[in-house]
């Protein structure tokens, strides 16, 4: 759930937050900031096809390795972006990221609870998609608590920190599943 409250939540979050962001802080017309949040809906919508291609031809585990690290990348990038160029680059990464994040949980979900992949889904599902209304007001607390100038930026630390949270708990399952499979070698 954590995993996908990073990659689903986040994306619900993100098509919230980007019209402000785009308008706010980069100075793009109302028109400007809805197409550039179109294009990230968009992008991390037809990415996870991708995505989940991906994820079954490497593992779900590595292609949530390359998707985290996307997101951590895109998420740096947009602490640091105070141009166009760097920002849209940060909002693609993300995309991409997420996208292929949201396939890469689905691909997992069935080699760890086998006995119930359904439930687990709607689980996964129903509360990784509440990144999207957690998400929006600790992003609009920076904002508030450091100005624009500086919260805008600073708010992606919030992705930053997800995102490497994520990858810990992708290794952590990647090292549950290389044990669970050398004990059932031995046995």
């Amino acid at each position: 759930m954590a995993l996908y409250f990073t990659s689903f939540g986040g994306f619900l979050a993100l098509t919230a937050w980007l019209p402000t962001y785009w308008r706010e802080f980069l100075g793009q017309d109302v028109t400007q900031a809805a197409y550039l949040t179109a294009y990230f809906s968009i992008l991390a919508s037809v990415v996870r096809v991708f995505g989940g291609s991906l994820s079954d031809r490497i593992g779900g585990e590595r292609a949530a390795f390359l998707a985290y690290g996307l997101v951590v990348l895109g998420a740096l990038l947009l602490t640091q972006a105070s141009s166009f160029g760097l920002a849209f680059l940060g909002e693609t990464l993300l995309g991409f990221g997420m996208g292929v994040g949201n396939a890469a949980v689905f691909k997992m979900v069935p080699y760890y609870v086998p006995d119930a992949v359904g439930g687990a889904s709607g689980w996964v599902g129903g509360l990784g998609a509440t990144g999207g209304f957690v998400v929006p007001p600790v992003l609009g607390y920076f904002v508030r608590a450091y100005g624009e100038a500086r919260g805008y930026p600073m708010g992606y630390t919030v992705y930053v920190a997800l995102g490497l949270l994520a990858l810990l708990l992708v290794w952590l399952l990647s090292a549950t599943k290389r044990e669970v499979a050398v004990r059932d070698r031995k046995a």
